[in-house]
């Protein structure tokens, strides 16, 4: 079974022209939630009222901030199925409370609010997901989406740590971040160069890496820091723009 993955965005923390911050949708699955994912679903020709659940990793603003407004759209939409979403332990309360201020906790509105802890591990039918700590600023969370067939590795927010080698072991896609460069930037506390994301690609084993979270310094670099991880990790090198759809 292959999974289908749609990058609604593909930014740091700071967007762009061209990228918006990073959010995944995975089968009908949303990987965190910046911004105007829904009208980005419908514009890549994805019914939202399709979607099942949503999972955000972390506190930052850049993944959460558009959560009530997506769910409010769902409810204008109409959407009538329940929605789980699956909000980090660490400010599941928080979150809670300003969904309630914005009057999105409601008897006609069927919304599973659940926290998400470290191994935690949900099931969409066939689709098994697990999560993992990695090394952030905030509690964080990766992702490990599994099929009988196919593993797609998600690091979310992190600086480079043993948790994503082991978790994405001989994966088919490994979809890192990538905020800073070495070559460019420099380090940046709690975040990934693109250096070690080809690393890490390299070391896991993994057939195919992704690169997201691009901070917004490496958007006139990226063709040639495409060049440096190729002499890193030799397998297919992915460096998505919005919108872009990778099928594994």
């Amino acid at each position: 079974m292959s999974l289908r993955i749609l990058f609604l965005g593909t930014s740091a923390a700071v967007s762009s022209v061209k990228r918006d911050n990073t959010s995944l949708l995975i089968d009908d699955v949303l990987i965190d939630c910046p911004g105007n994912v829904f009208g980005k679903m419908i514009k890549a020709g994805y019914n939202p009222l399709k979607l099942r659940t949503i999972i955000i990793t972390h506190r930052h603003i850049d993944h959460s901030y558009g959560l009530p407004s997506l769910l409010e759209m769902l409810r204008l939409s109409g959407k009538k199925e329940p929605i789980k979403v699956f909000i980090n332990e660490d400010f599941f309360l928080e979150m809670r409370q300003l969904l309630n201020m914005y009057g999105l906790i409601r008897e006609d509105f069927s919304l599973d609010l659940i926290p998400l802890q470290e191994n935690h591990v949900l099931f969409e039918d066939s689709l098994k997901i697990e999560t993992f700590a990695v090394k952030h600023s905030v509690p964080n969370f990766g992702l490990r989406f599994s099929t009988s067939s196919v593993c797609v590795v998600y690091t979310s927010d992190t600086e480079p740590c043993e948790e994503v080698i082991e978790q994405a072991k001989n994966a088919d896609l490994l979809i890192h971040e990538a905020t800073c460069a070495e070559t460019v930037t420099g380090r940046k506390e709690g975040h990934s160069c693109v250096e070690d994301a080809a690393r890490i690609a390299k070391q896991a084993g993994v057939k195919n890496l992704c690169l997201v979270h691009l901070g917004l310094e490496l958007e006139e670099h990226l063709c040639e820091l495409t060049r440096e991880v190729e002499e890193i990790f030799n397998g297919r090198i992915i460096v998505p723009e919005d919108l872009d759809r990778v099928i594994v």
